[in-house]
């Protein structure tokens, strides 16, 4: 494989040569350590990028490797941002964090959440997440993805991200990847940044791992009625695909693709090498996930439709009187 060389063009035309020495000084540079990684791994790299046409020099995708766990191909942020930009419907994007601010008031504290763009956080205001919108053309509404800061801050173990020191900015990046994908799915399906594979492997490398759980598709031919001994209880798992089921219905009858309930749970819900996990081979704990983001995806196109609904009134009742800002309460999310 040392010998191979790669050749094809990038996204921009450029011509495009690359061999395996040319990877591991790519990662020497980047202080990532080489003896570890295999020739496949290598061979797995060089074959994305030539596949997804993806320049490595300009670090448009780049391998790393943590110890002896498999080697990660990781797309750099510029990369979404770059094959968005070449889509004929892109017509922009805003992306920012979310946040608690909490105020004074008659004595004691109130807590409001609220949305920033860009990546500044201020003094006494808690970080809790990311957003991000992706605008379209021929759309009525922008793609929007919001993220919690739990699901994807992974402490700076290895002194090689940066979770410790701007979070802000990580999260925001992992929000826009996201949006991205599910904008454009045939431009960036399969492609993951950096930002969205650091709990990964922090969590693989925490704990140990349990053995994988039987496919829930199986369990029901396992089971004899006709046996008079005690029938095995029902996975629980069951109970939760129903639940999941119901909810995607609900969210793709509001407006969400189903692209991008397929594009989360492949960023998400991980096997230990990081790749995207079979369906089947689901655990109770990654179904329960999956439910917790169609709650807030729907509960996120309710609380837009209310608002729409709320302009729309105000707009037909009195288009020129001007309007009092509203009393939020704590759980409500302005834009």
């Amino acid at each position: 494989m040392s010998s191979e060389i790669v050749e094809y063009k990038a996204d921009n035309g450029q011509d495009i040569r690359v061999t395996e020495q040319d990877v591991r000084d790519l990662m020497a540079a980047n202080g990532n350590a080489m003896e570890n990684v295999t020739s496949q791994e290598v061979k797995m790299f060089l074959r994305l990028c030539q596949s997804q046409r993806l320049n490595p020099f300009t670090r448009d995708a780049y391998i790393v490797k943590y110890g002896n766990q498999p080697a990660s191909v990781i797309a750099g942020k510029d990369a979404f941002v770059k094959r968005a930009t070449r889509n004929k419907k892109y017509r922009g994007h805003e992306a920012g964090i979310t946040f608690i601010r909490r105020v004074k008031e008659n004595g004691g504290i109130r807590k409001t959440i609220e949305r920033r763009e860009g990546s500044m956080l201020l003094e006494g205001e808690e970080l809790i997440g990311g957003w991000a919108k992706v605008y379209l053309d021929g759309y009525a509404c922008p793609i929007f993805e919001e993220v919690a800061l739990s699901e994807y801050a992974a402490p700076d173990r290895y002194g090689k991200n940066g979770w410790s020191k701007m979070p802000a900015t990580m999260i925001r990046k992992v929000a826009l990847c996201h949006a991205l994908r599910e904008a454009f799915p045939e431009d960036l399906g399969g492609l993951y940044g950096a930002e969205e594979m650091d709990q990964a492997r922090q969590q693989e490398q925490a704990a140990p791992q349990p053995q994988e759980e039987e496919a829930v598709e199986h369990i029901a031919e396992d089971v004899v009625e006709e046996q008079a001994a005690p029938q095995p209880q029902e996975d629980p798992r069951k109970a939760l695909w129903q639940q999941v089921a119901d909810q995607k219905r609900q969210a793709i009858e509001l407006g969400t693709k189903e692209e991008g309930i397929t594009s989360w749970m492949a960023a998400n819900i991980l096997n230990p090498d990081g790749s995207p996990k079979a369906v089947n081979m689901y655990t109770a704990e990654d179904i329960v996930k999956l439910s917790d983001f169609l709650a807030v995806n729907i509960r996120n196109h309710q609380e837009l439709a209310a608002q729409q609904a709320e302009q729309d009134g105000y707009a037909a009742d009195a288009e020129y009187e001007e309007c009092a800002e509203p009393d939020y309460a704590p759980e409500d999310i302005p834009f």
